[in-house]
């Protein structure tokens, strides 16, 4: 029964630790390739004589040529720690792993409603990963014969 309770977390942490680091590259991508932001420029002009004239136009850009360095390297750094969190998680170092989800969640939740929003499913799973890595070491040190 214990044997296979332990496999059966093994594979939900290891599971766990792919889909987040996988989350991690794609939301790394998709602010790379894929992410836009629109805008909408008013230009308005006037001779005397003559009523106002004005010209609306919109569009969008790529996020990346938008944006200055430091949301790149913000974004860079969340994606990294992610996937550093899902080895250390995938190796079974809880310690590490159970940091590194808190401060995951933590860099999330401060980035918010910018690029944070993208962050926290990954950070929510590497915390579940932690968690189910903190059984796992638990059930082992409970089901170990007396020395």
């Amino acid at each position: 029964m214990t044997g296979n309770l332990l496999n059966t977390l093994r594979i939900i942490r290891k599971s766990l630790s792919l889909l987040v680091a996988v989350w991690a590259l794609v939301v790394a991508g998709y602010y790379l390739f894929f992410a836009k932001v629109s805008f909408e420029t008013t230009t308005a002009s006037s001779t005397p004589g003559n009523s106002p004239l004005s010209t609306t136009s919109s569009g969008q850009i790529s996020w990346l040529s938008q944006v200055g360095p430091l949301p790149v390297v913000v974004m860079l750094s969340l994606s990294l720690l992610l996937i550093a969190g899902a080895v250390t998680g995938w190796r079974g170092e809880w310690v590490v792993a159970v940091a590194i989800s808190l401060l995951a969640l933590a860099a999330s939740y401060i980035t918010g409603f910018s690029i944070g929003v993208l962050y926290f499913p990954g950070a929510v799973g590497l915390f579940l990963c932690s968690v189910v890595l903190l059984v796992e070491n638990l059930s082992k040190r409970l089901n170990r014969p007396p020395a």
